[in-house]
C-alpha cells in the first residue's frame, strides 16, 4: 500500500490480545499485558514506522460522531491522493515494493 492510516482509537493486530495471552501466558486474564507487548495501538505503531498517519477521531471514538468522523478520513484521503499523483506508476510500484520487504527488518 501507498500509505497505511490508522484511527486513532483502532487496533491492528493478527490475534486478539485474548488470544495471545492464552497462548503465552495459558491465561486470557494477561490480555492487558499481552496487548502491551503485541503494540497494537494506532501511535505505537506508526512509532514502529508501520502506519504513516494517526486520524484524529471526535471526541468519544468515531462510532459518536460518524460524520465527524468520515470528514477528517476524507480530508486525509484526499491530502493522500493529490501527493501520490505527483509520482509516476513505477515509482509508487517500487515504493510499495520496498516498503512491504521493509516489514519485520530490524
Amino acid at each position: 500500500c501507498d500509505q497505511l492510516n490508522m484511527l486513532q482509537y483502532s487496533t491492528y493486530s493478527v490475534i486478539s490480545p485474548e488470544g495471545c495471552a492464552s497462548i503465552l501466558w495459558r491465561t486470557a486474564e494477561k490480555a492487558p499485558d499481552a496487548a502491551e507487548a503485541m503494540g497494537i495501538t494506532a501511535e505505537r505503531l506508526k512509532d514502529l514506522g508501520i502506519v504513516d498517519q494517526v486520524i484524529a477521531e471526535p471526541l468519544g471514538g468515531a462510532h459518536r460522531d460518524p460524520a465527524a468522523a468520515s470528514e477528517s478520513i476524507r480530508q486525509e484521503l484526499t491530502k493522500q491522493l493529490a501527493s501520490l499523483q505527483e509520482h509516476d506508476t513505477d515509482a509508487l510500484l517500487k515504493r510499495r515494493y520496498d516498503r512491504l520487504m521493509s516489514y519485520g527488518i530490524a
